[in-house]
């Protein structure tokens, strides 16, 4: 009984140690969750009650405003729980990224996988940064002013990026930038997109832009990137 105890105690402590931390700058949140594995989740939102889950937010495009879900509503072809689905072919997306087994890789568009070989999960959304030099930014997005999302590698690890207000493109992409990070991916935002919610060390739920009835179309979304413990 005495060696029991302590394994316990220890399985009770690897359990409390999963959270997401938070860090912040002048005018960036950085989320960086702890998790033992990724997944991307299509049709439903993990709910609060699912208490494996650290982060999820929303990360591929979808394209039309349909009453029901198909994952060829959603932006390029994308990896769920280790099966490739065929996705709607969008022009706005120039990268990707993909994770399994622990290991993950940010890529351009072109080298998305067509199989899913392997990956546990994988979508394409807009390249910001990648191998740490910002790519191009369009005329027509420059200026657009938004609270804006990333998907970022920072010293070798994972972690979601948010302004900390709206602002334009170009001022999201140069804070990115002066965060240092090594890889940046775009995850989808905007008046009903932008809901997400993450657990804190304690366990509890933190909801970041919480659902309101002033933006139906929230149930229009359709994938979420999800952190598990």
């Amino acid at each position: 009984m005495k060696k029991i105890i302590p394994i316990v105690a220890m399985l009770v402590m690897a359990l409390k140690c999963y959270a997401v931390k938070v860090e912040t700058t002048a005018n960036l949140y950085v989320y960086y969750p702890e998790y033992s594995r990724i997944d991307l989740v299509c049709g439903q939102m993990p709910k609060a009650a699912q208490k494996d889950v650290e982060f999820c937010c929303e990360a591929a495009f979808t394209g039309e405003l349909l009453e029901e879900f198909k994952h060829s509503n959603i932006g390029d072809n994308h990896i769920c729980n280790g099966v490739m689905m065929k996705g709607y072919r969008c022009k706005a997306n120039t990268g990707g990224f993909v994770w399994g087994k622990g290991k993950w890789k940010f890529m351009r568009k072109d080298d998305f996988p067509a199989e899913a070989n392997g990956w546990n999960m994988g979508f394409c959304q807009m390249l910001i940064v990648m191998d740490g030099s910002t790519r191009p930014i369009g005329a027509k997005m420059k200026n657009n002013k938004n609270i804006y999302r990333a998907l970022c590698e920072k010293d070798g690890r994972l972690c979601i990026v948010e302004s900390k207000k709206a602002m334009t493109y170009e001022a999201f992409v140069k804070y990115l930038s002066g965060y240092k990070v090594t890889h940046a991916l775009y995850l989808d935002m905007g008046r009903g997109w932008n809901y997400a919610w993450y657990r804190d060390k304690n366990g509890k739920v933190v909801v970041l832009h919480p659902e309101s009835k002033m933006a139906p179309s929230y149930k229009y979304r359709t994938n979420w990137i999800t952190f598990y413990k």
